[in-house]
């Protein structure tokens, strides 16, 4: 059988990634197409405007077959750790054959010998990485210089600006023999643009939708899905939990804050007085950020903050006891027999059943709540959906 995996978040799910599902499929001739999903944190470092069952919903009814959720210790990583934690659970499961990712076009002939140099550093490679960082380069910004002295090729930093990029080399540096690669050149817009076209970004899509601009919604593969959650209020707003972060900010020492997972070289210290000098979220990050330590990171920080995930909390986090279901199609009854054979991780489809004394499990329903806590719907908040949401069957 041939089980082709996509690490993905959906937020939300729009036409280019029901290509990019379709494609994958095509590209590996899979029998069956398996999503890793981000639950309510994301990459970015913030919380998902959207539900996470209703964008597994959509990945199911534009081309995947199972959604399985991955765990925040991974989804709110930098590109390393979201790429190689996505990788160690889908190894897991023993049955994934191939892996699908965006990639852009430019960068796809030279993936393989950018990769090569990643996987084997050479001791030329660490001196020009360290040196780049001396001159307080950020990390990914010195990375890309560094790997573009190794390799000789012309304008590889500026091609690796992409995350896409970035994250397309991480995947193959992660990737186990047993799992065949499946690039595919993105079509459409970047992950950062805001211009909404025929395959507008996920980003473009939100933003218009946080402006008020609800025509951006027929730019998602499901319209009237995201229309009725922004009518229901069932959506999370960049700014819904400043308060609890400030609060956590400001009753917390510098010394406290220097335990958090992403720390480092005395952010903690810039933390602490942010926080005393703005109200919002938004505010605080743009009082931290510099050259050296770009939004992104400052961003999953903060998140690492209100969830209280210390990084010795995090490293001792390495799978999960259990990987939550979020939803499946009817006819993929011979792919849940395949992992249920597999997987060295069992499978569970309701929440009440995860193992909550899993530290991995917790904080994923922690971040659960969180979620909701936000959520701009009275009513959502005080469901504690994260019990009562059932397994999505399309």
């Amino acid at each position: 059988m041939c089980i082709c995996a996509v690490i993905c978040e959906y937020d939300p799910f729009h036409l280019g990634h029901a290509y990019h599902l379709q494609a994958a499929r095509e590209a590996s001739a899979a029998d069956y197409v398996l999503c890793l999903m981000s639950g309510p944190v994301t990459q970015r470092g913030s919380f998902a405007r959207y539900e996470m069952h209703l964008r597994a919903e959509s990945a199911l009814r534009h081309g995947a077959d199972l959604v399985l959720r991955l765990p925040v210790r991974y989804s709110n990583a930098n590109a390393e750790g979201f790429a190689s934690g996505g990788i160690r659970i889908l190894s897991a499961l023993h049955c994934v054959t191939d892996l699908s990712f965006g990639c852009e076009s430019a960068f796809l002939p030279y993936l393989l010998p950018a990769s090569a140099a990643l996987r084997q550093p050479s001791a030329s490679f660490q001196n020009s990485l360290h040196r780049h960082l001396d001159a307080g380069l950020s990390y990914p910004r010195a990375m890309a210089l560094a790997l573009q002295e190794e390799t000789g090729i012309a304008n590889l930093s500026e091609i690796l600006h992409h995350p896409n990029a970035i994250l397309a080399l991480e995947y193959m540096k992660a990737l186990p023999d047993s799992i065949t690669a499946r690039p595919l050149a993105r079509r459409g817009e970047e992950y950062h643009s805001l211009d909404l076209k025929t395959f507008a970004s996920a980003s473009a899509i939100r933003h218009a939708l946080q402006e008020g601009d609800f025509q951006a919604a027929g730019f998602a593969a499901e319209p009237e899905a995201i229309l009725h959650a922004e009518a229901e209020g069932a959506v999370h707003e960049p700014e819904a939990l400043s308060a609890a972060l400030l609060y956590r900010l400001r009753i917390s020492s510098p010394q406290e804050l220097a335990t958090m997972e992403g720390m480092g070289e005395g952010l903690e210290n810039a933390f602490w007085k942010a926080a005393r000098m703005t109200g919002t979220r938004a505010g605080l990050l743009a009082a931290v950020k510099s050259r050296r330590y770009p939004l992104s990171r400052l961003s999953r920080i903060a998140t690492n903050i209100l969830l209280g995930l210390t990084h010795e909390a995090c490293e001792a986090m390495v799978l999960p006891s259990a990987l939550h279901v979020l939803g499946f199609r009817r006819d993929a009854a011979p792919l849940l027999r395949e992992l249920k054979q597999n997987s060295t991780i069992p499978l569970l489809s309701r929440p009440a059943l995860l193992p909550q004394e899993d530290p991995m499990t917790a904080l994923d329903l922690l971040a659960d709540d969180l979620w909701y806590l936000g959520c701009k719907n009275p009513a959502l908040r005080d469901s504690r959906a994260r019990f009562t949401s059932p397994v999505v069957l399309v």
